[in-house]
């Protein structure tokens, strides 16, 4: 869901969140704990994740301002992952029982929040189709397509390439190397985080699916 204001929200439930300010590696909860409270994140950046047995980080999804997140907490009694800031981040805490208390009282409310739980399913099922292609070169191709603007050939990398790689699942150094191969080859041009494909952009194998319908334009939903 996406607040761009705080007031968007019901004044009594204002009233009761807390306003909690994270130094970049703080840990805002993690998994297992109890689950007080769902959270919108004012500034800043906050990553959820987990870790496998021996230690891997494991990256689920990257919050920006504006959005909620931990939602599943309404209705779970722990955390199912852990969150640790990004960056130094702002974030609201709203206690679950007032936060479900609003969804039922406020309509419009629980529309928004249905509607960016949808768009929360949609990119996670977008970054899972990307993460399933072997080829490093193929997968970035494939996110270019994706994230094309109207004109068809316009890509605006809107993010640092380090939270890029890790939603693609790959490193920085080889979303950066593959990059300029392409760059090299005449498949793109790069111009800083405007990336423009060139006309003959190849199409790929048709088992990763359309660009045209997979694209994130949630305007058509």
């Amino acid at each position: 869901m996406s607040f761009s204001q705080f007031n968007q929200l019901p004044a009594e439930l204002q009233a009761m969140a807390s306003l909690k300010m994270l130094p970049a590696g703080q840990i805002l909860f993690a998994r297992h704990e109890p689950a007080k409270a769902v959270f919108i994140l004012e500034s800043g950046q906050i990553q959820l994740l987990n870790y496998t047995e021996d230690g891997q980080q494991i990256n689920h999804y990257s919050v920006k301002a504006g959005e909620s997140f931990a939602e599943v907490a309404l209705f779970n009694e722990q955390y199912v992952c852990t969150a640790i800031a990004h960056t130094p981040a702002k974030v609201w805490l709203l206690p679950k029982q007032l936060f479900l208390n609003a969804l039922k009282q406020y309509p419009d409310l629980a529309e928004s929040f249905m509607e960016g739980l949808a768009r929360r399913l949609h990119e996670s099922k977008l970054l899972l189709e990307l993460r399933s292609i072997r080829s490093a070169r193929k997968r970035i191709l494939h996110y270019l397509q994706l994230h094309v603007q109207t004109d068809g050939i316009t890509v605006i990398l809107d993010r640092p390439l380090k939270e890029l790689a890790d939603d693609l699942g790959l490193t920085p150094e080889a979303l950066s190397r593959t990059l300029k191969q392409l760059h090299k080859e005449g498949k793109i041009n790069r111009n800083k985080r405007k990336v423009t494909l060139r006309k003959e952009f190849p199409e790929l194998d048709s088992n990763h699916g359309d660009s045209s319908t997979s694209r994130l334009d949630f305007g058509a939903m």
